[in-house]
């Protein structure tokens, strides 16, 4: 759509040489949001954190944007997150500083605040120089749920970005 925050019904069509089989994915195990780093929610990566900046009004970290996610189960479940942003939207600013562009999230027990402590994905996390990262996870149902935090490398890259998440049970 080329207007934010509109809805309309829609029709998809499918043009293709070979036989397709399109199924719609459940809502409850599925989900796509749009969000935006913005001037106060841009923080940064998190070396932007009281645990490796000296002066108080670089703690950023803690600014971006999180999202609460709630398994419906208590057993494990594969949880997979994507992150990406349009290419169109960052493209002048990836040409200006591409190491501090990168982006990539954070996951962690939504009954903390974020530290290097408490993150799940602390061995794996990454930042990706290109628009879309992926990760699954194998999460249980903490009963607080977790927090999804996104991020860019460094504070202050603004634009829009793409939270998609699929998981095997109901959320």
């Amino acid at each position: 759509m080329a207007k934010e925050d509109f809805t309309s019904d829609f029709t998809l069509t499918i043009f293709s040489s070979q036989h397709v089989e399109v199924q719609m994915l459940e809502d409850n195990r599925n989900a796509v949001v749009s969000g935006k780093w913005t001037e106060k929610s841009a923080g940064g990566c998190h070396l932007y954190d009281k645990a490796y900046e000296q002066k108080s009004d670089k703690f950023t970290w803690i600014t971006n944007p999180r999202f609460h996610l709630k398994l419906e189960t208590n057993q494990q479940s594969r949880v997979k997150i994507t992150l990406s942003r349009p290419e169109k939207a960052w493209k002048k600013q990836i040409g200006m500083n591409l190491v501090g562009c990168m982006i990539g999230f954070y996951v962690y027990p939504a009954n903390n605040e974020p530290s290097k402590e408490v993150l799940l994905n602390r061995e794996g996390h990454k930042f990706v120089p290109w628009n879309e990262q992926s990760e699954e996870m194998y999460l249980d149902g903490h009963p607080d749920g977790y927090m999804i935090m996104c991020a860019t490398y460094e504070p202050q890259k603004l634009g829009p970005f793409i939270l998609s998440l699929s998981t095997d049970v109901d959320f």
